[in-house]
């Protein structure tokens, strides 16, 4: 069972569509230069008597793809369990001293208090968004704001 390797070139449909399959986001770009490195380790390692280099290339990139979206997903279980939620035994929010001192100290608008606290309790963008009838734009100006206006009022 002869199979000849193509230049890297050749593969790009392949790959692209086994990158849409995957649902991997675009743009490729990182995709397409790590698949570069794996198609230079797969040369290396071709073994032509076990299978088309098509599919030993293939099911290498598989493998890495999914190597790294575990990773990725650990990395972000990680995150979680250490985030702040994890970290105080109470509720953040039920600390007056600690929602005094950033409302307080940081000259936030009603809005940016709502939204703070709204942030710090655990929804998201799109979910603040839709509970008090803004834009998704406005949160995230209104996120910037506060963070500008928080991390100044800490610096003092």
């Amino acid at each position: 069972m002869k199979d000849s390797i193509l230049d890297f070139h050749a593969y790009q449909r392949l790959i692209h569509s086994s990158l849409r399959h995957w649902d991997l986001p675009e743009s490729y770009e990182d995709c397409l230069q790590e698949s570069y490195l794996i198609y230079l380790r797969c040369v290396e390692r071709y073994d032509p008597d076990r299978s088309k280099f098509s599919t030993f290339f293939i099911q290498s990139l598989y493998r890495h793809f999914q190597t790294m979206n575990r990773k990725n997903h650990r990395s972000r279980e990680a995150v979680h369990f250490f985030s702040i939620h994890h970290l105080h035994e109470k509720d953040p929010l039920q600390e007056p001293l600690l929602l005094f001192d950033i409302h307080h100290y940081s000259s936030l608008t009603l809005k940016e208090q709502i939204i703070f606290e709204q942030c710090y309790t655990g929804y998201t963008a799109n979910e603040i968004a839709l509970r008090i009838g803004v834009s998704l734009s406005t949160i995230k100006r209104a996120r910037k704001q506060m963070k500008r206006k928080v991390s100044s009022s800490l610096s003092m």
